[in-house]
């Protein structure tokens, strides 16, 4: 199976590294590696477990002999994604191209984070969300025909308010807002900051319907909380009913174009949630 896998990866510009399951954490380099893939036996969401610990960032594939053989790994290891035989060299290559992709996306993402002062206090940011995102809610959509809704929290008239405050009452206004969105979306909900006045939030396993609901409370929460700075918010929101295919990147634009419109209306509202057209093309970007 190496043999076959590194027959396949090569023609696409990968090398490959075989080494010992056991090893496979101790001997990972980040400046070479740009994926994992860990072949199916008993043990192996260990060595999964032991990849993530050593490159969180590392997107780490599963391989299973069959689809009788992934049937009886429910959990697909723990692994990001799964390669699932009989394959073909076009499948492994592709595959491994995508991981490859995810894993210099993830890489970035922190080095930015690093490089930049926090909007909000240490661990609120979740800089692998996108990472789930894209590999976990994306393909469980299109595979199972699960909704997901994506809305997109923006400061009204932040320009005007951030001019009227300092950086100190603008870092513990940005903090605040964060506290009550969180506290305003459910449990399964991942809300985190996207740019200095925006937030997104992510609710798997909601349609339209519910994510307007989430969006309208979010609205009401920030507008109802008493403080010495009152702002409101305007959401924009995208959702994906679960039938056709579905991508990050146009739920975001859809979810981008909603906020416009909802900030052009005058704020303080939630626009969008209509599903995109079914002949939206998967994409991991």
């Amino acid at each position: 199976m190496v043999s076959a896998l590194r027959r396949d990866l090569e023609p696409a510009g990968f090398g490959m590294d075989a080494v010992h399951p056991a090893d496979a954490a101790g001997k990972l380099d980040p400046a070479r590696h740009v994926a994992a893939v860990v072949r199916a036996a008993p043990g192996a969401d260990l060595v999964v477990a032991a990849l993530k610990r050593a490159d969180p960032n590392l997107t780490v594939l599963a391989l299973f002999f069959d689809d009788e053989e992934a049937g009886g790994y429910p959990g697909g290891l723990g692994a990001d994604g799964v390669l699932v035989g009989p394959l073909t060299a076009p499948q492994v290559a592709g595959t491994c191209a995508l991981a490859a992709r995810l894993t210099a996306t993830s890489r970035r993402l922190q080095a930015a984070e690093r490089a930049r002062p926090p909007l909000t206090p240490s661990g609120a940011h979740d800089l692998g969300f996108l990472k789930r995102l894209l590999f976990v809610e994306v393909k469980r959509s299109k595979r199972y025909g699960i909704p997901l809704s994506l809305a997109l929290v923006s400061i009204d008239r932040w320009e005007e308010v951030s001019e009227q405050i300092g950086p100190r009452a603008r870092a513990a206004l940005l903090a605040e807002l964060t506290g009550v969105v969180s506290g305003a979306v459910r449990d399964i909900d991942i809300a985190v900051p996207f740019s200095e006045d925006r937030l997104v939030v992510l609710m798997p396993h909601t349609p339209s319907g519910g994510g307007l609901h989430v969006a309208r409370r979010i609205c009401s929460r920030v507008r109802e909380r008493a403080t010495a700075i009152p702002v409101t918010v305007s959401v924009g929101l995208a959702s994906h009913e679960g039938h056709g295919t579905v991508s990050f990147g146009s739920l975001v634009k859809r979810a981008a174009e909603a906020l416009v419109t909802a900030k052009s209306l005058g704020g303080d509202r939630v626009h969008g949630g209509e599903p995109g057209k079914r002949r939206d093309r998967i994409s991991m970007g």
